[in-house]
């Protein structure tokens, strides 16, 4: 695991351009541990990853942040999506509902599940969570529910740029399968859109984090007065959050992590 993720670290003349090959998508089949996953989620996984009607590797993003940070974002996305909606920035809503799973709605005529089926995460950000989803669309221009279900596979890792910041890269695989076949045909002819659709909100969400993170490095304080107050997010996740706000503060301190304002060097490999 440890090696494939340094591959994504640095193989980023490749990794920055999304792909939807056949050499992308079967590797990104090999690297979900089918034999860690609930026997219960496998079957309909298999069918999603089958009978795909929409595969894409979006574009690796590499950003400055603190792993930890990632870390705790990317197992708890309705932790990230409070902070959203506390800001201002989105009205989606994402609700845990157990120890892995959560309700969705983006308030336009989506709603769905999400499970987190297995989540292999170590120190320096060395994670792979795989996520199961199904959800449906209602509204225009369709007269009838739109169903679908996907398969997402994230996958992160860690380095030390010459400029002495730690970058954080992660790449998503995405499978989507929609139920209909007359709307199989239509996603595929809109396809490229689509795709460019999701690059950027993984792109932005990325960036979103690592101000997130580089925010903490300097009022650890300010992120402690967001974290207790985001509503849906029980006490332990919001003190969890605090803790790595002030250790990514205490490392910034220490000299540790390179101030931003004090290079401008960027991701270059």
């Amino acid at each position: 695991m440890n090696a494939a993720i340094t591959e994504i670290a640095y193989s980023a003349n490749e990794a920055h351009e999304a792909s939807t090959s056949s050499e992308a998508r079967e590797a990104a089949v090999s690297a979900i541990p089918f034999a860690k996953i609930a026997v219960r989620y496998r079957g309909p996984m298999t069918k999603v990853i089958d009978d795909c009607t929409l595969y894409r590797r979006l574009p690796t993003q590499i950003v400055d942040c603190d792993p930890a940070m990632f870390t705790f974002m990317a197992q708890n996305p309705d932790a990230l999506v409070e902070i959203w909606k506390q800001l201002g920035i989105s009205r989606v809503s994402l609700e845990r509902t157990g120890e892995n799973t959560f309700s969705m709605a983006d308030g336009v005529g989506t709603t769905g599940k999400l499970v987190i089926v297995e989540q292999t995460c170590e120190a320096d950000a060395q994670n792979r969570i795989v996520m199961f989803g199904e959800g449906a669309y209602e509204g225009k221009p369709f007269s009838k529910p739109v169903h679908a279900q996907s398969v997402l596979l994230l996958r992160s890792g860690s380095m030390v740029e010459t400029n002495g910041r730690t970058y954080v890269a992660a790449q998503l695989d995405t499978f989507l399968k929609i139920d209909r076949t007359s709307l199989e045909l239509f996603a595929k002819a809109i396809q490229p859109l689509v795709g460019r659709t999701a690059d950027r909100n993984f792109a932005d969400t990325m960036t979103f984090l690592s101000g997130f993170s580089q925010a903490s490095e300097i009022r650890p304080e300010q992120i402690e007065r967001l974290a207790v107050n985001l509503p849906r997010i029980t006490p332990d996740r919001q003190q969890q959050l605090v803790r790595i706000a002030y250790q990514t503060g205490k490392q910034n301190e220490a000299g540790t992590r390179v101030r931003v304002a004090d290079h401008s060097e960027h991701v270059t490999r």
